[in-house]
């Protein structure tokens, strides 16, 4: 039912040789802000993992074919991406984003502003790695600068992307051939915030969604149309 009312186009794989009308998904209208900022036209709902596009329509609406009207009026283009995903899903997901789930994606302060950590870290040598260099997480990603060596197996590093964590493998940022694997870390300031954690933060912002109240539907249908035929008009 959406994509019906979507305008045509032509599109083409050979410089115009052949032509093909094909619907142009691309297009986009948009609801009026006396509708989308309407307290009294909508409910606020927070999506559940058992929940999709489709069955929340089907429940809400009684039609599983209004499930365009959950995204359009949500503002949400990609459903893939930007409808919550379930737990197992996520996991898959930063799985394949990252190579560790459990990489520092980054440091927080108290107030859960992203800052700069400051960690100790520890290794059996650090050879040709000095106070002032910057360094590189080969493991997983991670810079920062050598703000202190207090001793050969030790350096105080000043984080600005990422993180180090024990078991990563580090190397100065010039010379990728000088490298430490580390053994411990200590924190001094700044909490950890792995891949993780900052995905799942993310994916829990977009649970509470706009719920179009069923009554007016007809009216959304009536806008939407309206819009899209002055679109192919």
């Amino acid at each position: 039912m959406y994509f019906q009312k979507f305008p045509k186009a032509f599109y083409t794989l050979d410089n115009g040789t052949s032509v093909q009308i094909i619907t142009n998904i691309l297009q986009r209208v948009v609801l009026t802000d006396e509708l989308q900022n309407n307290y009294s036209v909508y409910d606020e709902y927070d999506i559940t993992d058992s929940d999709t596009p489709e069955n929340l329509a089907y429940q809400v609406y009684g039609d599983s074919g209004f499930h365009w009207i959950l995204l359009h009026f949500n503002n949400i283009l990609d459903p893939r991406f930007e409808w919550p995903q379930t737990t197992n899903n996520l996991v898959k997901y930063v799985e394949g984003k990252y190579p560790s789930i459990n990489g520092i994606h980054h440091y927080e302060d108290s107030n859960q502003k992203e800052t700069n950590g400051n960690v100790i870290l520890n290794a059996s040598l650090f050879n040709n790695i000095e106070a002032g260099n910057a360094i590189i997480n080969l493991t997983q990603e991670g810079t920062g600068f050598i703000t202190s060596k207090p001793s050969n197996t030790t350096i105080v590093v000043t984080t600005t992307k990422g993180g180090f964590r024990t078991g990563d493998q580090v190397a100065l940022a010039s010379n990728t051939s000088f490298t430490a694997n580390i053994t411990s870390t200590t924190i001094n300031s700044g909490v950890a915030v792995t891949n993780l954690i900052y995905e799942d933060r993310e994916n829990e912002k977009r649970r509470r969604i706009k719920l179009l109240k069923p009554q007016f539907i007809e009216r959304i249908v009536r806008e939407f149309e309206s819009k899209m035929a002055l679109v192919d008009g």
